[in-house]
């Protein structure tokens, strides 16, 4: 079947060259002009009816798209002015922050002082008030000491006179021995 098909191909190359001219390159004239004919025709039918309807639309589209790329311009720019207000309103914001950390430490340094002046106060108060304490019992142990002193003097003094004084006489007698005591030891 194949060689049949072959063979009538072969057949009508040979008759188209036989006849000449464009036959033998295998375009028939007439098939050639009705092909024309109805590009011209389509090519009229979609000028008037579809062209200007692409046309229209592309030209839509167009616009659609100038439209963004100007409002993505415009957007950029109100970005940019955008950031340049952020970057104000936080530098005016760090430096109120700056300013107001700077307060508190300078209050905080004064209620320090403050406390650090009435710690010392208090201070000195306990302190005092240790000392007139000390001063006290210091004062009662010297009483206490001067007490049993004079009833050790009055004691060796009987031992040594080997008799009793009457008390006007002992607290004489141990007076004039602790003033000398005392200035000897001053």
């Amino acid at each position: 079947m194949n060689t049949g098909l072959l063979l009538t191909q072969f057949a009508a190359v040979e008759e188209a060259a036989q006849e000449g001219g464009l036959a033998v390159l295998g375009i028939n004239p007439l098939a050639l002009l009705l092909q024309l004919v109805t590009f011209v025709l389509l090519f009229f039918i979609l000028k008037r009816f579809a062209f200007k309807a692409i046309i229209k639309m592309l030209e839509e589209r167009r616009s659609t798209i100038d439209k963004g790329v100007d409002l993505g311009r415009e957007m950029e720019v109100e970005k940019q002015q955008l950031d340049e207000r952020v970057d104000k309103v936080l530098h005016q914001a760090r430096a109120d922050a700056d300013k107001v950390i700077a307060a508190s430490h300078q209050e905080a340094g004064g209620i320090i002082r403050e406390a650090e002046a009435v710690s010392a106060r208090k201070t000195d108060a306990l302190l005092a008030d240790a000392h007139a304490k000390i001063e006290e019992e210091i004062e009662r142990a010297r009483t206490g000491l001067e007490k049993e002193m004079l009833a050790l003097v009055a004691e060796a003094t009987e031992v040594l006179i080997g008799e009793k004084l009457d008390a006007k006489k002992d607290a004489g007698l141990i007076e004039q021995v602790l003033i000398k005591s005392r200035r000897s030891n001053a």
